[in-house]
């Protein structure tokens, strides 16, 4: 899943960023609110985490255009400021969840997966195909209940198409959502971890499906 982290201050910036790249998060970060704003309109996010106090743009217009432009990716706003009527007026602004800073990071974390799950398909934590258990929680894969140890992006290929199980999904929008804004859109990289993926476990190619010339859909 794919995060876009619209922060201006390094200290909570470097550290969150790596803390949620060991989650197997993508993350793409600006620190500026305008930046932030055209990232979040021109790449597709699975959510945004959104400060408050920003440059140029502070984060109730960045929410609040974002929304204008029906822009419906989940906003989780991070803030100092924890006085009920800033609260209320995140919320107004179109921000889905509000945390206040300092804040503690497993519970940032469990509130971006209650926001993903809310905007997904499959909304439960552990999602399930034929034989496949992922345990969106612990990050752990299972096939007949034996543990399958796979790489982030391998991971993360085969959450979203869980997440949006019954639904073609292009190879497109595997970059758009498991990988950050420093990918080659060129390359061959879904592709490459898509076989290797089915290795681990789909070897029979049961499960993972491909729809010639469009892209990839468990069903």
């Amino acid at each position: 899943m794919r995060l876009l982290l619209i922060e201006d201050e390094e200290g909570i910036t470097i550290p969150l960023k790596a803390g949620l790249e060991r989650r197997n998060y993508a993350v793409d970060v600006s620190d500026n609110g305008a930046n932030g704003l055209r990232m979040a309109l021109i790449n597709q996010y699975d959510c945004i985490l959104l400060d408050l106090n920003l440059p140029e743009l502070d984060g109730l217009e960045v929410a609040r255009r974002l929304r204008e432009k029906e822009n419906k990716t989940p906003i989780l706003m991070l803030t100092a400021r924890d006085l009920r009527k800033d609260i209320w007026a995140g919320f107004e602004s179109g921000a889905d969840d509000y945390l206040t800073k300092p804040f503690d990071f497993v519970e940032l974390v469990y509130r971006v997966q209650a926001l993903i799950k809310r905007n997904s398909l499959q909304s439960s934590p552990v999602l399930e195909a034929a034989n496949i258990v992922v345990d969106t929680a612990a990050i752990r894969v299972c096939r007949d209940g034996i543990a399958i140890p796979l790489n982030k992006k391998e991971y993360g290929v085969l959450e979203y198409l869980l997440r949006n199980r019954g639904r073609m999904v292009s190879s497109e929008e595997l970059l758009e959502h498991v990988w950050d804004k420093d990918i080659d859109s060129f390359s061959q990289t879904v592709r490459t971890n898509i076989k290797t993926l089915r290795k681990k476990v789909d070897p029979n190619k049961e499960i993972i499906k491909t729809i010639k010339g469009y892209g990839y859909i468990i069903d």
